[in-house]
């Protein structure tokens, strides 16, 4: 069975409360925590709590963070920002500013690691929910993607196969090129390989990419 942060879509563990979250679910049979339509609004509410914790209560770092989310009276809370801080590779008094991605994202993953055992949740729906409490990824370097790679593989490849073409057509006049005019038909054999595999890694990219989110 799931932890019960994960089946109430609340991986923070957020308490009721008057707070009117968004996505809330319309029966809330938990007497204790909160319960979301879906695990995006929990993560949501999760990121929007912290959020709220520097902006209104100047809260930093982790050691004030996770003393205010967990306290003593309730919780192992040293032990807790031990753990935070190993898994989201922040210093425990390293200044923060929960309105950065680079800040938020692995604070959010490591609480909610925390509070459940485990991280279920691919970074897609982790960025789907921080979106919805103001915080966007960044931008990802289209030169630098995986269907750009795909491109210049290709792209490359075509301009073999024309630099090849042209050997061919020049060769029976050039008798120092002679050798590589025998060796063509294989040449080019492998270049339409390449071609292949470079249209391939592009379209396989392009799929991936949707089924993570990402596009």
């Amino acid at each position: 069975m799931h932890p019960r942060g994960i089946r109430n879509h609340n991986p923070g563990n957020l308490r009721r409360s008057k707070d009117p979250w968004q996505g809330l679910a319309d029966q809330q049979t938990d007497p204790d925590f909160f319960q979301f339509e879906s695990a995006v609004w929990g993560i949501r509410a999760l990121a929007r709590t912290l959020i709220a914790y520097q902006d209104k209560h100047g809260l930093r770092d982790v050691a004030g963070i996770i003393a205010r989310w967990a306290p003593e009276n309730q919780n192992d809370t040293e032990a807790y920002i031990q753990d935070v801080c190993g898994r989201a590779g922040f210093a425990r008094t390293q200044r923060l500013d929960l309105h950065t991605y680079a800040h938020l994202s692995p604070l959010a993953r490591a609480i909610i690691r925390h509070e459940n055992g485990c991280q279920p949740y691919p970074q897609s729906v982790i960025d789907k929910g921080l979106v919805l409490a103001g915080v966007e990824p960044p931008r990802r370097d289209l030169q630098r993607t995986r269907t750009v790679k795909g491109g210049h593989v290709a792209g490359w490849t075509g301009i073999a196969a024309t630099v090849s073409g042209t050997l061919a057509s020049v060769a029976p006049a050039l008798p120092v090129i002679e050798w590589m005019r025998d060796h063509l038909g294989l040449a080019l054999v492998a270049i339409g390989i390449l071609v292949l595999i470079g249209v391939g890694g592009m379209l396989w990219a392009r799929i991936d990419d949707r089924r993570l989110g990402l596009r």
